[in-house]
């Protein structure tokens, strides 16, 4: 028990209960939101237990005139005419109750202030077998989520909410990140405790970064130059070093002109690589469904007609369709070559309106003798639908599905090589950038499938409402579905971001153990998908500053803010220290 001095004690004159109570805060001490207390109450006839100790934590405060009838009497306790005493009250929510009896602190016991082993019980800090900091509190003391609801032992995924460009809900899930793979433990006297993640699964464990704006997580092996001693100070804090991140590997879009495939990148070029994808891999992957995904498809014709396609790729591209050439990246369709999207639009075309010589020609809605792509119940009106769409996803497609590469595998994702695979998608069209996703989240959950739960693999998504929004159905809303309700058994952990929670589907959101959020604008903070806050910190996350953030786990019942701090890590290019962008740009110039 800590001999500090009281800040006050429990109120009288409002109800106390095991849930929550009111301090009557000193007159010469203060409480702030966020404080965390401790009481300590006598328990009468209660067998074995003399007394009961309330943790919680300060989630209101208010001061007040006593001794005054009417609002303008405030102004003549101004000018001295009128006594009156002030209040300072605050409103605590209890975390925890040790034993766990379930009474009423009594009305004027002392509060204290919690410190040290105090801290870390009212803050379950003490029961996490593994823990990771995510930030500091108010207190300046590190802040901890418990890992076992991150990795898919009690629970898993995170949900991370805010006004986009405020909420900094990208630098907050690359902190997160960066802390699970780096936190060594905390010490104790002389010794090293490990409560992070063991160090087996440190080594082994891996993760898929998604880059939606700009170019700003290509540089994420490389300092930050603004890194001051003030900041490596809290890093130090926290128990983390103030490196960059190690162990990367940059996809990026290729270049759409190119007869090489080569990165699209403007600012980074050296160890970026394009991503491609062959036309054998397109179909042998099942992948056409990922080019449609506007969250239509259920409700009409086309969903039955993509699955047949999807079909009779497949088939193309296995062993038996005899015209299969398996060292080739093409499929063979009749002797025609099918080596990208255009190529497969040309052979659909001829098979609706048949060839141009065709005696046919020009009568709607007859099919040539020779099809074999549509079936007697897609009607024309969706099979040129169809098309359109398909059209559509090939121009912005163009470079990304092709099959004239050499090696076609060193353009693929290989998660299980590096700890971090940054996946840049931010010049792609919507249509493209819902493919990669999707694509490579399906390709994920095939390997972890046939691999087993280990190693952990965390998904970083931002912009979730756009991939599985609350309205409508997509196949990129079935996988991330997947990964919500069945990816914790195989190790697949979604650190989702998103402007509104209330916009994505309530299973995704609903099942991520860990919630964040920063700023919210008003409307959004009503919505019952924060009902985990309360009123006043629904209230306080419209305007709190970016680097803050409200953070909610299963272990504690209220919500705790937290500040995290400036990355260690580059976050664009004019961040990197200048001779280290010079001697890149000397070693990739040196390879030709």
């Amino acid at each position: 028990m800590a001999e500090a001095a009281p800040i006050g004690f429990v109120l009288g004159t409002k109800p106390a209960s095991s849930l929550e109570f009111y301090v009557l805060v000193d007159q010469h001490n203060y409480l702030e939101m966020d404080d965390v207390v401790f009481v300590r109450s006598a328990v009468e006839g209660y067998a074995g237990v003399e007394a009961v100790t309330f943790y919680g934590t300060v989630i209101e405060v208010q001061q007040y005139h006593e001794g005054i009838q009417f609002d303008s009497d405030t102004t003549i306790v101004r000018q001295g005419i009128m006594p009156a005493g002030v209040a300072y009250v605050g409103k605590v929510q209890v975390t925890k109750l040790e034993p766990e009896v379930f009474v009423a602190p009594h009305p004027a016991d002392f509060v204290y202030r919690a410190t040290g082993a105090d801290l870390d019980k009212a803050l379950s800090f003490d029961v996490m077998k593994q823990r990771v900091p995510v930030g500091i509190m108010r207190n300046k003391e590190p802040f901890y989520v418990n890992f076992e609801f991150l990795n898919g032992a009690k629970g898993a995924h995170v949900s991370i909410s805010g006004v986009s460009g405020v909420a900094t809900k990208t630098s907050f899930a690359l902190f997160l990140l960066y802390s699970i793979f780096h936190f060594e433990g905390t010490k104790q006297g002389d010794q090293q405790v490990q409560d992070g993640m063991p160090f087996a699964d440190k080594a082994a464990a891996r993760s898929i970064v998604f880059n939606v704006k700009g170019e700003d997580m290509l540089f994420l092996d490389k300092p930050n130059k603004g890194l001051t001693d003030d900041h490596r100070a809290v890093y130090a804090k926290m128990g983390l070093p103030t490196t960059p991140f190690t162990d990367l590997r940059f996809f990026t879009s290729p270049k759409s002109d190119s007869e090489v495939p080569s990165p699209s990148t403007e600012q980074r070029q050296e160890g970026v690589t394009p991503y491609v994808w062959t036309m054998r891999q397109f179909a042998q992957d099942r992948l056409l469904p990922f080019l449609f995904a506007e969250g239509d498809q259920e409700t009409t014709n086309l969903y039955g007609l993509i699955q047949h396609l999807t079909n009779r790729l497949d088939y193309l591209a296995s062993d038996r369709n005899m015209e299969n050439d398996t060292h080739s990246g093409a499929l063979v369709y009749q002797g025609q070559t099918i080596g990208d999207l255009h190529d497969l639009i040309t052979i659909l075309e001829t098979d609706i309106m048949g060839p141009a010589d065709s005696e046919d020609e020009g009568k709607k809605g007859k099919r040539p003798s020779s099809g074999g792509w549509f079936t007697s119940f897609d009607n024309q009106g969706t099979q040129l639908a169809f098309l359109r769409r398909l059209r559509v996803a090939a121009d912005a497609m163009k470079g990304v599905i092709r099959s004239d590469v050499d090696h076609p595998d060193k353009y693929r994702f290989e998660f299980n090589q590096h700890r971090v695979t940054v996946v840049d998608i931010s010049k792609l069209k919507p249509v493209a950038q819902k493919f990669i996703v999707g694509s490579t989240l399906k390709m994920l959950m095939t390997q972890k499938e046939a691999q087993g739960r280990k190693p952990y693999v965390f998904v970083v998504l931002d912009e979730l409402n756009k991939y599985a929004p609350r309205e409508g159905h997509s196949p990129i809303q079935d996988i991330l579905l997947d990964i919500a309700e069945r990816g914790r058994s195989l190790g697949v952990i979604l650190i989702g971001a998103q402007q509104s929670a209330s916009r994505v589907e309530k299973r995704i959101t609903g099942n991520a153990s860990i919630r964040v959020n920063g700023r919210l604008d008003f409307a959004e903070s009503q919505s019952p998908e924060y009902d985990y806050l309360p009123e006043s910190f629904r209230l306080r996350s419209t305007i709190i500053k970016p680097g803050t953030m409200i953070v909610h786990q299963p272990d504690i019942p209220a919500p705790v803010l937290i500040n995290f701090p400036f990355p260690a890590w580059a976050t664009r290019g004019e961040e990197v220290d200048d001779q280290d962008l010079d001697k890149a740009a000397r070693e990739f110039a040196g390879k030709f």
